[in-house]
């Protein structure tokens, strides 16, 4: 509600004249004769009767009449600015008001009253300043201390706002506006809790206009405070009596989705009738957010047919499509839009569409279409380096990531795009120089992390001269990193493992256990530590060791076959042969994996064209 509704409904005619503001305000009635104050009088009773009647043109005119003969009477002036503000004649409105004050100089009326036109007029720090002067004059003065407080609010300065409101409630205890407003401005101040204990004291008013903000209030404290059942009940009583109100149903839907209370569509009210496109679009994109996408399809298929060309609903779309089984569906209307304009964007949403639909060769022209329209879009590059990557097309993933790394130099996922390539085309150097690039440039992202065991057993012990200063450095300056941690030390136990007799194995010793210490479910490091104890024939806490890593990661089948090498040494057969087994299972399993993915890849691999010789 805004700040002149508030006031408004304490400064109606009917209260001021019931007030007896010509008692309160009159000077000429203790300054003129008898006559004089008796016309007074009588003029402003035959105006307030007018301006009662919804007359303020016939009133103002009365008025002006009076003045014009010579009344100098300050509740005429007062009155005249009340006719003249309903008029929508606000200068006249405020010229009034301080005729008021000049006549009145210690009374609070003509204050409150220019207040309430500043109100009205969106001036608020105006209004402030002349409910300060209302308030100096009279401080326990009800219209003073609302608006007071309630321009504050408007100002945002809601706390001193709160002060005032809550005098205006001692004065007027129960009164509904001031206990809305008051736990409003707690409410703003983040003082969420005492604004619902003042709520608590208000009762839900009649008019159905003030009932929807006071439920609105509540439902918003109640979501601040995450009693997300008790907001969706409020809104929800809101939005039945306001039921065409975008914001009340966007708040009851947030919080709903929030709490989970909107599992599904059934759970929901419908939403207003008359939506903008944008508000369409915004509802859709939250029923996407949480996977709702039978609820989310209506919303963006509205929004396009209210502006058919919103590239953002039309890939929205295409999503909430896939994602409920209706892919066919997403890649039509993805390929209309196209037909109207060229969009990176689009041909991007089209190749990814056209690869979970197995139709690979599609797939990857139009990754290339998206390249060729944005070549300064990262992602674009990306995804068309992964397509090739994927299907084991390995020389054109290393073309595009090589041009992407060059286009994108910051980027750690087009370097780690370039180590795969690398090494899928057995580059191993260049692996472990992009591997090391990407962790360089984002040392705390799990994918890089992750990859990085992928080049550990390819490198010659030349080979890591480049690379371990530069891990050495990561790690000292990360040095709670298990993961960095690890790839120092991991790396350095393989460079001098290969070295004999001359490696020493101290330093990458400590360094694997630091990183076991600093992550104990940490299979991968555990693996490693194993491997160097087994090459320092501590036979039996290399077991420890590759147990605890079996136990983190059990789908892992190294550190089964490894275990299952080391109890051979260790004569305990029994034990090697079930190891052994259950590496064979686990390995199993991955070939009929690989076994899946080529048969998947194979018209996408014979159909790429030869490259030509130069």
């Amino acid at each position: 509600m805004n700040l002149y509704s508030a006031i408004a409904r304490v400064l109606t005619v009917a209260a001021l004249i019931a007030a007896g503001l010509f008692a309160n305000l009159s000077l000429a009635s203790s300054q003129a004769p008898a006559q004089q104050t008796l016309d007074v009088q009588a003029v402003y009773s035959q105006a307030a009767d007018l301006l009662q009647q919804g007359k303020s043109a016939e009133a103002l005119a009365v008025i002006d009449a009076a003045i014009r003969t010579g009344a100098r009477d300050s509740s005429l002036y007062n009155l005249k600015g009340l006719a003249a503000s309903e008029l929508g004649r606000d200068a006249e409105a405020e010229e009034s008001f301080r005729a008021v004050i000049r006549l009145s100089p210690m009374s609070a009326v003509g204050y409150n009253n220019l207040g309430v036109l500043f109100s009205k007029l969106g001036r608020y720090q105006d209004a402030a300043r002349d409910f300060r002067e209302a308030h100096a004059r009279d401080p326990n003065n009800f219209t003073a201390l609302l608006g007071l407080g309630t321009s504050l609010a408007s100002l945002q300065h809601y706390d001193e706002a709160a002060k005032y409101l809550e005098k205006a409630w001692t004065v007027r205890t129960g009164d509904f506006q001031t206990g809305y407003e008051w736990a409003h401005a707690l409410f703003e101040a983040k003082r969420s809790v005492e604004a619902q204990k003042v709520l608590l004291q208000v009762s839900a008013p009649q008019d159905s206009d003030s009932a929807m903000k006071y439920y609105s209030l509540k439902g918003a404290i109640a979501a601040s405070l995450q009693d997300n059942d008790y907001a969706v009940q409020a809104y929800r009583q809101a939005y039945a009596i306001s039921p065409g109100s975008y914001d009340i149903y966007l708040a009851l839907l947030q919080v709903a989705l929030s709490s989970g209370a909107a599992s599904s569509n059934e759970n929901l009210p419908d939403p207003p009738k008359s939506l903008t496109a944008d508000q369409n679009l915004t509802l859709g994109l939250l029923f996407l957010s949480h996977d709702m996408y039978l609820a989310a399809i209506p919303r963006f298929e509205q929004c396009l047919q209210q502006d058919e060309s919103n590239e953002t609903a039309i890939l929205n779309l295409a999503l909430a499509y896939k994602d409920s089984g209706k892919s066919p569906a997403a890649i039509d209307l993805t390929r209309r839009a196209l037909e109207k304009r060229s969009s990176g964007a689009l041909y991007n949403m089209l190749a990814e569409l056209q690869e979970m639909s197995g139709q690979y060769v599609d797939a990857v022209q139009n990754y290339q279409r998206a390249v060729e329209l944005e070549p300064t879009n990262e992602d674009y590059y990306f995804d068309l380096g992964m397509e090739y990557l994927s299907h084991f097309t390995f020389g054109p993933a290393l073309d595009v990531f090589v041009v992407g790394t060059r286009k994108f130099p910051n980027s750690s996922r087009q370097y780690l795009g370039l180590a795969f390539s690398h090494y899928a085309v057995r580059e191993y150097p260049q692996a472990a120089d992009a591997f090391t690039r990407a962790l360089e440039i984002d040392p705390e992202s799990p994918a890089v992390l992750k990859a990085w065991n992928t080049v550990l057993t390819a490198l010659s012990p030349a080979d890591w001269v480049a690379i371990l200063p530069r891990l050495d450095h990561l790690a000292q300056t990360h040095s709670q990193s298990a993961d960095l941690t690890f790839s120092y030390g991991a790396a350095l136990f393989r460079s001098e493992f290969a070295k004999g007799p001359k490696g020493a194995l101290d330093r990458p010793q400590a360094l694997l256990e630091k990183a076991v210490k600093l992550r104990p479910d940490f299979a991968a490091a555990r693996v490693e530590l194993a491997g160097l104890y087994a090459a320092q024939k501590q036979d039996q806490k290399a077991v420890d060791e590759y147990l605890e890593a079996i136990r983190e990661d059990p789908k892992s089948d190294t550190p089964h076959y490894r275990l299952g090498q080391l109890y051979r040494q260790m004569n305990k057969m029994d034990l090697a042969t079930a190891e052994l087994a259950r590496y064979q299972e686990l390995s199993r399993l991955h070939q009929e994996e690989i076994k899946r993915n080529r048969s998947a890849i194979q018209q996408f691999v014979l159909s790429q064209p030869a490259k030509a010789n130069n």
